[in-house]
Order: C-alpha cells, then sequence, then structure tokens
C-alpha cells in the first residue's frame, strides 16, 4: 500500500481529477473512506427528506356511535323498502282502476244485448215458431210456400249470445284478479263468472241440437232458396240487429221438395225441441242479466263511478 501511495502524483490546485483519480475510490481502503467521511464537514451534507408513516392504531370508537351508525343503516333500509311499497302500492291501483273501467265497458255493452235477447228476441221467436205450428197444421202446404218458409227461417233464425269474456279472461291469465281489494267486488266478479260458465256449458248443447234442425230443413226446400233466405237473413240482421225475413224476402216461385205433410210435421218437432232448449236459455240470459246489473251497482257504488 505505500508503494501505491508514493506513485500518486499530487495535483496542481484547481486541476480537475482525471478519470483515473476517480476511479482510484474503488482502490482505497474501508479504512481511508470512513474517515474521509468522518472528515467531511457538516454543511456539506445535504438534507434528507424525512417520510412520517401514518399512525395505523385508530382509537376504539364510544359505543353510541355504533348504535347511532347501526340505527341510521337501519332507518335507511326501512325507508327504502316503505317507499318501494308505496310505489307498488299506487301502480297497483292504477291497475285496479283500469281493469274495473274496462269491466265496467264490458258489463254495460252485456246488458244491453241482454235486454234485446230477453224482450225483443225471444218473444219474436216464440211468435214465429207459434206461426209455423199454426200454419203446417191447419194450411195446406201447397199454396202456402212462402207464407210456411217464411215462418220456419224464423223461427229457426238463432241469436247466438257471446259473453263478455275479454275483461272477465285478463282477469284470470294475468293475475290481476288479486290487485282488486275490494272483497265485495271479488265476491259478485265470482258470482257472475260462475253464470257465465253455466251459460257456456249448456250453450254448447243447445247450439248442437240447432245445427240438427238446421241440416234437416234440407228434406222440404233446396239449397237455391236457402241461399236467398239465408242472404236475406244476413242482410237484415246487419240493418235491424235481429233479421227476421218478411214476406217480400221470400222467393214468389219457391217449392218444396215434398208436399208429404208428414215430413213437414216431423221437421217442426226437431224446431219444437230447439225452441224448448232456447226458453230454457231464456233463463239462463235472465240469470245473467241480474248478475250483471247487481255487478254494476256494486262497481258504482265501491269506486264511487258515476253513470255515463
Amino acid at each position: 500500500m505505500s508503494e501505491r501511495r508514493k506513485r500518486v502524483k499530487k495535483r496542481e490546485p484547481g486541476v480537475k481529477k482525471t478519470e483515473e483519480e476517480n476511479n482510484s475510490a474503488i482502490d482505497t481502503p474501508p479504512s481511508e473512506l470512513n474517515k474521509s467521511a468522518i472528515e467531511t464537514p457538516t454543511s456539506e451534507i445535504k438534507t434528507m427528506e424525512v417520510h412520517h408513516h401514518p399512525d395505523l392504531h385508530h382509537k376504539e370508537k364510544p359505543w353510541k356511535e355504533y348504535i347511532l351508525e347501526g340505527l341510521m343503516i337501519f332507518l335507511a333500509v326501512t325507508m327504502g323498502f316503505f317507499a318501494e311499497s308505496l310505489r307498488e302500492h299506487i301502480a297497483n291501483k292504477d291497475k285496479e282502476k283500469h281493469i274495473i273501467a274496462s269491466l265496467v265497458r264490458d258489463l254495460k255493452k252485456d246488458t244491453s244485448t241482454l235486454n234485446d235477447l230477453i224482450n225483443i228476441y225471444m218473444p219474436t221467436h216464440n211468435h214465429w215458431v207459434d206461426s209455423a205450428d199454426n200454419y203446417i197444421h191447419t194450411m195446406p202446404i201447397k199454396g202456402n210456400e212462402q207464407n210456411i218458409t217464411m215462418a220456419l227461417f224464423n223461427a229457426t233464425d238463432w241469436d247466438t249470445y257471446a259473453p263478455p269474456e275479454v275483461a272477465l279472461n285478463n282477469l284470470k291469465t294475468s293475475g290481476t284478479f288479486d290487485l282488486i281489494t275490494n272483497d265485495k267486488v271479488k265476491s259478485e266478479i265470482l258470482i257472475f263468472n260462475t253464470r257465465i260458465n253455466e251459460y257456456i256449458k249448456y250453450g254448447e248443447f243447445v247450439t248442437g241440437v240447432e245445427h240438427c234442425v238446421d241440416t234437416a230443413i234440407m228434406a222440404i226446400l233446396n239449397r237455391k232458396v236457402q241461399r236467398a233466405v239465408i242472404e236475406r237473413l244476413y242482410v237484415n240482421n246487419a240493418e235491424n240487429r235481429f233479421g227476421f225475413v218478411v214476406l217480400k224476402d221470400i222467393p214468389n216461385d219457391v217449392k218444396f221438395k215434398t208436399y208429404n205433410k208428414g215430413v213437414f210435421l216431423n221437421y217442426f218437432e226437431k224446431v219444437e225441441q230447439a225452441d224448448n232448449l232456447l226458453n230454457d236459455m231464456l233463463g239462463q240470459y235472465k240469470r245473467i242479466y241480474a248478475a250483471e246489473v247487481k255487478l254494476l251497482n256494486v262497481l258504482k257504488e265501491e269506486y264511487n263511478l258515476e253513470d255515463e
């Protein structure tokens, strides 16, 4: 070591160290480096930044604060629940109003239909059944073709009643029946629905009998006459609600396939069977009508509806 120190040249003042001299610190012994660091003036020591670590040890909260926080969370959840329940309640009330309004419209139309069936159609139908009976039993078949044809067609002009199932089906299929909160209204709706179901079951049977009567007339009238009279029935139905034909609607030259009175009497027995069922249906119409009127009155009372 002493030999290396001897070989180090003295540097003139103001002359910078060469790269070799700078690198010579690598070869400087640790003892020399430590000595150099110790002898460095304090003024030349750079100020070092000090990083303060946060104190992770929080103070325990008072138990009252925990209770207060829990109470605030509970109140927030409860208020949210009640707000959602209120929103749903308002929405359900709006749906209920729409359901009742739709039901009322259907019932008003249906009571008008049933009133016509009970007070216009059935009395007229019964009149023509009595007329056909009189014509066939008391008048000669030949020479009275127009009168007999008119009476038979009017006695077999069926008017099919279609219940107001739109609103009722909406109540059943969409589950909105449970939205109606009034028990009295629910009870009357169920009673009315029962009357409708009774009619539908019985009506299917009556329709089958009517179909048999319609096909049996083929033994008396040819298809050309039937087509002509049926066309007039549909035209009259469109104009007058009940399309009973009058004498001028029957072709002047109408002829029967047979003039055997026994054939006419046999056919009229089928007409009487249908007539008996239709008059039984008249009782169904009256029961449905009574249930509708009562339901409408309950709806008006419970929902404060005014007559239009």
